[in-house]
Protein backbone atom coordinates (compact mmCIF):
# COMPACT_ATOMS: atom_id res chain seq x y z
CA UNK A 1 0.00 0.00 0.00
CA UNK A 2 1.27 3.07 -1.07
CA UNK A 3 0.89 6.77 -0.15
CA UNK A 4 -0.98 9.35 -1.85
CA UNK A 5 1.27 12.28 -3.29
CA UNK A 6 -0.20 14.73 -0.47
CA UNK A 7 0.24 12.50 2.66
CA UNK A 8 4.11 12.11 1.14
CA UNK A 9 4.43 16.07 0.73
CA UNK A 10 2.79 16.70 3.91
CA UNK A 11 5.38 13.94 5.86
CA UNK A 12 7.92 15.85 3.98
CA UNK A 13 7.03 19.10 4.76
CA UNK A 14 6.84 18.58 8.29
CA UNK A 15 10.37 17.01 8.96
CA UNK A 16 12.14 20.18 6.80
CA UNK A 17 10.48 22.65 8.76
CA UNK A 18 11.60 21.03 11.97
CA UNK A 19 15.01 21.09 10.59
CA UNK A 20 14.40 24.36 9.55
CA UNK A 21 13.66 25.34 13.17
CA UNK A 22 16.62 22.68 14.44
CA UNK A 23 18.98 24.66 12.26
CA UNK A 24 17.60 28.39 13.78
CA UNK A 25 17.98 27.03 17.22
CA UNK A 26 21.85 25.62 16.79
CA UNK A 27 22.27 28.94 14.52
CA UNK A 28 21.51 30.91 18.19
CA UNK A 29 23.90 28.63 19.82
CA UNK A 30 26.84 29.38 17.75
CA UNK A 31 25.95 33.05 17.81
CA UNK A 32 26.34 33.03 21.45
CA UNK A 33 29.48 30.18 21.53
CA UNK A 34 31.27 32.35 19.44
CA UNK A 35 30.34 35.81 21.55
CA UNK A 36 31.78 33.77 24.88
CA UNK A 37 34.79 32.44 22.74
CA UNK A 38 35.56 36.72 22.30
CA UNK A 39 34.55 37.65 25.69
CA UNK A 40 36.97 34.94 27.03
CA UNK A 41 39.95 36.33 24.28
CA UNK A 42 39.38 39.46 25.89
CA UNK A 43 39.51 38.77 29.63
CA UNK A 44 43.15 36.84 28.71
CA UNK A 45 44.52 39.66 26.83
CA UNK A 46 43.59 41.87 30.01
CA UNK A 47 44.92 39.68 32.49
CA UNK A 48 48.20 39.26 30.06
CA UNK A 49 48.54 43.13 29.79
CA UNK A 50 48.01 43.67 33.97
CA UNK A 51 50.45 41.28 34.26
CA UNK A 52 52.82 42.69 32.06
CA UNK A 53 52.32 46.38 33.98
CA UNK A 54 53.39 44.59 37.39
CA UNK A 55 56.10 43.00 35.52
CA UNK A 56 57.21 46.26 34.53
CA UNK A 57 56.50 47.69 38.09
CA UNK A 58 58.46 44.96 39.58
CA UNK A 59 61.52 45.60 36.99
CA UNK A 60 61.80 49.24 37.49
CA UNK A 61 61.29 48.71 41.46
CA UNK A 62 64.08 45.85 41.12
CA UNK A 63 66.20 48.79 39.54
CA UNK A 64 66.27 50.85 41.66
CA UNK A 65 66.81 48.21 44.32
CA UNK A 66 70.06 47.64 42.61
CA UNK A 67 70.79 51.62 41.83
CA UNK A 68 70.15 52.28 45.64
CA UNK A 69 72.73 49.34 46.81
CA UNK A 70 75.62 50.14 44.52
CA UNK A 71 74.98 53.93 45.20
CA UNK A 72 73.88 55.21 41.82
CA UNK A 73 71.85 58.22 41.50
CA UNK A 74 68.23 57.53 40.30
CA UNK A 75 68.64 60.59 37.91
CA UNK A 76 71.73 59.74 36.14
CA UNK A 77 71.49 58.88 32.44
CA UNK A 78 72.50 55.38 32.62
CA UNK A 79 69.47 55.00 34.98
CA UNK A 80 67.27 56.75 33.55
CA UNK A 81 67.87 55.10 29.98
CA UNK A 82 67.74 51.48 31.89
CA UNK A 83 63.89 52.64 33.51
CA UNK A 84 62.98 53.65 29.63
CA UNK A 85 64.27 50.78 28.28
CA UNK A 86 62.25 48.72 30.41
CA UNK A 87 58.83 50.96 29.24
CA UNK A 88 59.77 50.64 25.79
CA UNK A 89 59.93 46.57 26.12
CA UNK A 90 56.66 46.78 28.01
CA UNK A 91 54.84 49.09 25.91
CA UNK A 92 55.93 46.92 22.51
CA UNK A 93 55.29 43.63 24.89
CA UNK A 94 51.27 45.10 25.58
CA UNK A 95 50.68 46.80 21.95
CA UNK A 96 51.69 42.88 20.66
CA UNK A 97 48.98 41.58 22.97
CA UNK A 98 46.37 44.25 21.99
CA UNK A 99 47.21 43.19 18.44
CA UNK A 100 46.81 39.12 18.72
CA UNK A 101 43.34 39.86 20.65
CA UNK A 102 42.11 42.07 18.16
CA UNK A 103 43.25 39.68 15.15
CA UNK A 104 41.67 36.92 17.46
CA UNK A 105 38.67 38.47 17.91
CA UNK A 106 38.33 39.14 14.58
CA UNK A 107 38.78 35.47 13.28
CA UNK A 108 36.29 34.85 15.52
CA UNK A 109 33.60 37.32 14.08
CA UNK A 110 34.90 35.85 10.80
CA UNK A 111 33.86 32.24 11.64
CA UNK A 112 30.67 33.72 13.20
CA UNK A 113 29.75 35.37 10.04
CA UNK A 114 30.54 32.64 7.74
CA UNK A 115 28.20 29.97 9.87
CA UNK A 116 25.51 32.24 9.85
CA UNK A 117 25.80 32.31 6.48
CA UNK A 118 25.86 28.65 5.69
CA UNK A 119 22.76 28.26 8.61
CA UNK A 120 20.92 31.10 6.00
CA UNK A 121 21.89 29.28 3.18
CA UNK A 122 20.47 25.74 4.29
CA UNK A 123 17.98 27.20 5.41
CA UNK A 124 16.61 28.74 2.49
CA UNK A 125 17.65 25.82 0.48
CA UNK A 126 15.04 23.66 2.70
CA UNK A 127 12.12 26.27 1.52
CA UNK A 128 12.59 25.67 -1.63
CA UNK A 129 12.59 22.51 -1.77
CA UNK A 130 9.42 22.59 0.16
CA UNK A 131 8.56 24.63 -2.42
CA UNK A 132 9.13 22.23 -5.36
CA UNK A 133 7.98 19.06 -4.04
CA UNK A 134 4.71 21.12 -3.56
CA UNK A 135 5.14 21.71 -7.74
CA UNK A 136 5.76 18.31 -7.89
CA UNK A 137 2.93 17.40 -5.62
CA UNK A 138 0.74 19.38 -7.82
CA UNK A 139 1.93 17.77 -11.04
CA UNK A 140 1.21 13.85 -9.78
CA UNK A 141 -2.24 14.67 -8.06
CA UNK A 142 -2.91 16.00 -10.93
CA UNK A 143 -1.89 13.43 -13.25
CA UNK A 144 -3.36 10.75 -10.79
CA UNK A 145 -7.08 13.15 -10.61
CA UNK A 146 -6.65 13.13 -14.69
Amino acid sequence: MSADPVTMFVLQATKTVMDIRASKKQSKIETQMYEDKKKNAQRIAKEQEDDRKHDLQMAKAHNLAVGAGSGYSDQSRSFLNIQAQQDSFAAKDIARIRLNVTSEINQYALSADMASTQRKNDQFGSWLSIGSSAIETKAKKDLYDA
